[in-house]
Order: C-alpha cells, then structure tokens, then sequence
C-alpha cells in the first residue's frame, strides 16, 4: 500500500489537472456510473464537532479506464483554530475497484481542500460571465487560498478582494497572493467585497450570513461552500431568492445546506435549478442572461474526492512518489 503525504500530494497535483478529473467526476455522475451513498455523519456537540464517513465508487465509462473506489473520513473541529491545528483532518483510502484491495492511504486535507475549489472552478467555467473579474473572497483559511488558486484558473481575475474577520490570517493570505500572483490583492469590509465583486467565493466557518444580498451586482456569480450543516448558511434569503441556483447534487447540498433548507422552512423554495452535473453536460443552462446572479452551492461530494485521490495515485506510481508499506 502507498502512503501519500500532504507535500507528496503537492508536488503530484495540479489545480489545473484536478479541475479537469472534478467535471469529468460529474459527468460520471451524470451518465448514472457512480454509486454514492449519502455522507454518514457523527456529531459531537459538546464540542462542536462533526466526523464525516464518504465512500464512493466509480464504474469505468470507457475501456481504457478501471473501476474507482474509496472512502474519506473527515472531522471538523472549530475549535482547532485556538489549538493551532487545522480545524478540518481527514485521511483518504483508496481501493482496488476490482478486488476492494487498498491502495494507498493519503492525506485527505490536501484532497478536500483542492477537490472543492476545483468544483468550484468547474461551475465558474460554466456559470459566471465572460471577461475580467473582481474577485472577492470570503474566509482566509484554507479554502480560501485554494479557491484563490482555482479562481485564477478558471476565470480572468485583474483585482482580489479577501473580506475575513480574522485580520492575522487575511493579511498572511494577502501577502501570499502578492508574491504568488502578482496581482492587486485588499483587505475590505464584507460589504464592501459584497457590492464590488464579480466572482464571489465564500470558505467561511460562518453560521450566518456574511452580507446583504441587495448589494450584489447584476451579473455576479458565487461559489458558496463553507457551511454544510442544514442550520448553518453563508448566504442570506435575498441572495438565494435572487439567484439561479445550481447544487452539487440533491443528496449533498439539497438535503443539507442551510441556504437551501432555511428558506424552505419559511415556505420559499423554486430557486434551485439544477445539479452542476446537469450544467456540465448541457442538460440546462448555468446562465441564461449577463444579468442574471448565479450561485453554486455546495456541501462536497465523495466522488470529487474519488477522482481526485486516483488521480493523486496514478501520478504517484507514475512519478515513483511515496513510500510502499507492505500490509
């Protein structure tokens, strides 16, 4: 079995390489050849914790290709952030498709953390308008930076905008963003990143909205994916009511994100328009006008995870990275 570290990870995968396994991920999706259960989920409130178990399989869609199968186990543990330790730990198996043999265990924060800014990345492909943007993003953590990364993949971004309430962190990630790219990068209110973005990303730990939804631009599109729990939402009412939205899956973001479940309660529901899957493959439109908002809202699903990890493995006997561990 082959042990992939976080910087064995780093070396072997490219944002641009995993944004390509995610949609093909979808499509998988789309065309019926996964089989996903639904997360099982393991609360501990006394600490306000969650462990998440989230197998996932993958049938071959041409011969070329073999079966995927694996399983992340991911905790997340808010209060990590006052320990010094990563508030989301995970660790990813991957399997034999054929035989259920494992294959290797990898670190499975480095797979979350790149895998859901490149869903993100895939449906601003689709969904957001053409030409350059402002960027803004909400949260300065982890997610933050990759979706920064993927973000300047999958669109033309010329300003950054990062809006955190954790100013140490938000000025370490701008300083980043300046040496990496090159590019105009500010510390702003999250109104005002609100009202002057284009492209917003939102990777908060935040349980309540972040801003007002009247001061988004016609035209704007969001990538919303840091809360997961169906009481928790980043974004408010106005926003979702405002907007067409597209989910992950039915199973994921639409049995349990808030900012689809908390209006609903309220009694208003019609604006979720499809799964990013449907979009990918033409099935409806991720935007019909330059006007129109445009939300992706997203829990994660294991099958990003899945494409990703096997893409990490193959690059790793590929490039002889790891170390074997006989079981």
């Amino acid at each position: 079995m082959l042990i992939l570290t976080k910087q064995d990870l780093k070396s072997l995968l490219k944002m641009s390489d995993v944004i390509r396994a995610v949609e093909d991920g979808f499509r998988a999706l789309a065309a019926g050849a996964t089989r996903i259960p639904n997360r099982l989920g393991l609360s501990l409130p006394e600490d306000r914790a969650t462990v998440l178990m989230m197998p996932a399989y993958a049938e071959p869609i041409s011969n070329a290709a073999d079966p995927k199968l694996g399983a992340k186990i991911v905790s997340v543990f808010p209060a990590n952030a006052e320990r010094g330790l990563d508030v989301v730990q995970a660790l990813y198996l991957l399997l034999d498709g054929e035989t259920g043999a494992p294959l290797s265990v990898m670190d499975g924060r480095l797979i979350t953390g790149i895998r859901t800014a490149a869903a993100s990345a895939a449906a601003t492909r689709y969904m957001s308008n053409p030409g350059k943007k402002v960027l803004a993003v909400f949260g300065a953590g982890v997610q933050a930076a990759f979706h920064i990364e993927a973000m300047r993949e999958a669109a033309e971004t010329n300003r950054i905008l990062i809006a955190s309430r954790g100013a140490g962190r938000a000025e370490r990630l701008r300083s980043s963003v300046r040496d990496r790219f090159g590019i105009e990068c500010e510390l702003v209110s999250h109104n005002e990143a609100a009202a002057s973005a284009d492209l917003i990303c939102t990777c908060s730990s935040a349980s309540e909205p972040l801003f007002d939804g009247s001061l988004l631009k016609p035209g704007t599109h969001i990538n919303a994916v840091g809360a997961f729990t169906p009481t928790a939402r980043e974004l408010d009412t106005a926003t979702m009511t405002r907007s067409r939205v597209i989910i992950d899956a039915e199973g994921a973001a639409g049995s349990e994100a808030g900012e689809i479940l908390i209006p609903a309660s309220q009694g208003i529901r019609g604006f979720v328009k499809g799964t990013l899957a449907d979009v990918i493959t033409g099935t409806i439109q991720g935007r019909r006008s330059p006007e129109e908002i445009t939300v992706f809202k997203s829990c994660g699903l294991a099958i990003e995870d899945l494409v990703t990890a096997r893409l990490a493995y193959d690059l790793a006997l590929d490039a002889g990275i790891g170390i074997e561990v006989p079981m």
